[in-house]
């Protein structure tokens, strides 16, 4: 144990704080008491950071691209809804601490994962891969659900939708049947007036022609008997008694 921690040490991921000294700022707390070999003081084990574990976390809910709000989830709720035990040491602080040694090839880190959990009886690393499990069942059961709940809207949705299809086509349908009858209506109004008019025309018409031809035959009368005037001169009326 105090080979490898003598190698971790070396390659600047492990160093050995006293007691008395304080953590600098930049190391990462394990959280794990390391024997050393012909001591009877512990020595806490710290993992340098090589790189910076920042996470951008987004200010708000983010939109999807009907333009409503995207509400992300909260893996602490799933897990205490689906009964998920807290675990002594929680999947999340194994991957935190897998990234802290991310400078690492993969054996190595592994073989400091195991030197740190062999010197640490609070927690073996069946401890978070159970973790692991428990979660990874209580969000596979979640997403299950959020499935299932997807499915019942978009069936319930289309049949939403079925139905105002259904009540468009009957409606529009009655719109222009109604359409169809007036349309009817105004054709045969349209061909009554037309043919009114043509009526009233037509005696119009007939009229004009019997009362020039009547006005014709009045002067042909009014012309002769006018002639007679001329002929023998006007009568001298009789004389009173």
């Amino acid at each position: 144990m105090k080979g490898m921690l003598d190698f971790l040490e070396k390659a600047g991921l492990v160093t050995r704080d006293q007691p008395s000294e304080a953590r600098p700022p930049e190391v990462l707390d394990l959280g794990n008491t390391l024997p050393l070999a012909n001591s009877t003081e512990p020595a806490v084990a710290s993992v340098v950071v090589p790189v910076e574990l920042s996470v951008e976390t987004p200010t708000g809910p983010s939109k999807n691209p009907a333009g409503t709000s995207v509400v992300p989830i909260n893996p602490d709720s799933i897990y205490a809804q689906a009964g998920v035990v807290p675990a002594m040491y929680p999947a999340e602080r194994l991957l935190r601490l897998i990234d802290g040694l991310s400078a690492m090839d993969p054996a190595t880190r592994l073989m400091a994962i195991k030197a740190m959990d062999a010197a640490d009886e609070s927690w073996t690393i069946a401890d978070p891969l159970a973790d692991a499990d428990a979660k990874i069942a209580a969000l596979a059961t979640h997403g299950d659900n959020l499935k299932r709940h997807l499915q019942q809207l978009e069936q319930q949705t289309q049949a939403q939708l079925d139905q105002l299809m259904a009540r468009q086509e009957a409606v529009v349908g009655d719109i222009r049947k109604q359409m169809a009858e007036l349309e009817a209506l105004v054709e045969r109004e349209l061909a009554r007036t037309a043919q009114e008019v043509s009526v009233h025309q037509d005696n119009l018409a007939a009229a004009r022609s019997q009362t020039r031809s009547e006005l014709g035959e009045i002067a042909q009368i009014s012309q002769r008997l006018q002639s007679l005037s001329t002929q023998f001169g006007t009568p001298t009326p009789p004389a009173q008694e």
